[in-house]
């Protein structure tokens, strides 16, 4: 088996926590005209003090116009919502290490064999994601720490079903004969379809099975070189991926071209300084929680908060310029939106810190352990009816500006 070295070595790391995602800007003087018209019994938020700060839903500042990049982008986040988090493959794997959108044949071979990247493009591979996890906390470059148990899930979508086969068969042929002399075949009882190998000594494996127009490719860590265990774990992850995958049709050109940007109404709700809406994996995506856990590190805790508040979708925009970052979560109801607003604060930026006092029942907290740049030094959340969102900056009264401007925001988008 090619000898990779574990997915955490490869994979663009997004932060070990969307909390810790990084978010930033210059504090912007008074003044900005805030939209929208108050209701009975809600202030009126063209009052608040949003700075420079948008207010108005995106929608009304930038238009998708459907396109095949931009459609695969798109395509890559709907396949991500149906690949299985740490905790749904088995409560240990309670931690991401990343995620890595595939749209080209050398985004497949960060995963892959460099050898397969001819197979993947001679078959046509259309795009894909995959994903890691592991059973222990992450070291700060996002790997699997050593002696822990790792799973990496990679999951590509071909044109039909005989270009999968095929692919299939040759990306586990290609793999297999990097070291042929000595991997050794095993067999997966419950999916005799799938091409497994593993090399005696190496507490690794992997397999690839072609499931309708998708493959998928599993590469596996334990802590010992137990060939038993290695195929288990195997068949265990394929008996939850592959019904997620039977649930999810398959996409052609013509699919891919008319793949809806907002349907949820996500992204209009969230702050957007630069107005660009271009649709990426990290920086301007909404997600289905399942697609969101694979954002974050301690996705056991993010499991339970989202399924404990009811949040169904996850909105996540970037601000280059300064790294900032909005996040907005869609919760069962009102109630369950002021939960997760004030639960966001128990694993991290639990220091309190003040909090804009225009901003109803808004709540700001500082961030006193981390060494990482890329978390910033305050977080503010707010909750407008079923919405709850968070945003994040370095400067005190930054953060104050970019809370009135999410409010003002969920409010002008009702």
């Amino acid at each position: 088996m090619n000898n990779r070295s574990g997915f955490g070595a490869t994979v663009r790391r997004i932060g070990c926590a969307i909390v810790a995602l990084a978010v930033g800007a210059t504090i912007a003087g008074c003044g900005s005209q805030t939209s929208g018209t108050a209701t009975a019994g809600e202030i009126d938020v063209r009052t608040l003090d949003v700075g420079k700060y948008p207010t108005d839903p995106l929608d009304l500042r930038y238009t998708y116009e459907n396109g095949m990049l931009d459609g695969r982008k798109l395509a890559v986040m709907r396949l991500a919502d149906h690949v299985a988090s740490g905790p749904q493959l088995d409560s240990r794997f309670a931690y991401g290490t990343g995620a890595i959108p595939i749209l080209t044949a050398d985004d497949a071979i960060r995963l892959l064999a460099d050898v397969n990247g001819p197979v993947v493009t001679r078959n046509g591979m259309m795009f894909g994601f995959a994903a890691g996890t592991t059973d222990q906390k992450p070291t700060e470059e996002g790997k699997a720490p050593p002696n822990s148990s790792f799973t990496t899930v990679v999951v590509l979508q071909f044109p039909d079903e005989q270009a999968a086969s095929r692919a299939a068969a040759e990306i586990a042929e290609t793999d297999f004969a990097v070291a042929a002399d000595r991997n050794q075949r095993v067999e997966l009882p419950k999916f005799p379809q799938a091409h497994t190998h593993w090399r005696p000594t190496v507490a690794t494996i992997g397999s690839t099975i072609a499931r309708g127009n998708y493959v998928v490719n599993l590469y596996l860590g334990l802590p010992s070189p137990d060939g038993k265990a290695l195929a288990d774990l195997a068949e265990q992850i394929y008996a939850v991926q592959l019904p997620l995958l039977d649930a999810l049709p398959p996409l052609n050109r013509e699919g891919i071209l008319r793949m809806p940007y907002d349907p949820d109404a996500m992204l209009l709700r969230t702050l957007n300084p630069e107005g660009t809406g271009a649709p990426d994996f990290q920086d301007q995506a909404a997600f289905t929680d399942r697609g969101f856990l694979h954002q974050v590190g301690p996705q056991q805790w993010w499991r339970s908060a989202l399924t404990d508040t009811g949040v169904d979708r996850v909105s996540v925009s970037r601000h280059h310029g300064p790294g900032s970052v909005a996040v907005v979560y869609r919760a069962r109801d009102d109630a369950a939106a002021n939960q997760l607003r004030d639960k966001l604060f128990e694993n991290s930026y639990t220091a309190p810190a003040d909090a804009p006092r225009t901003v109803p029942n808004a709540r700001c907290g500082e961030e006193k352990s981390s060494t990482s740049w890329k978390t910033k030094r305050y977080r503010c959340a707010v909750s407008y009816r079923r919405h709850a969102a968070t945003v994040t900056a370095d400067q005190l009264a930054d953060v104050h500006q970019r809370a009135a401007a999410q409010y003002a925001l969920l409010a002008n988008s009702r």
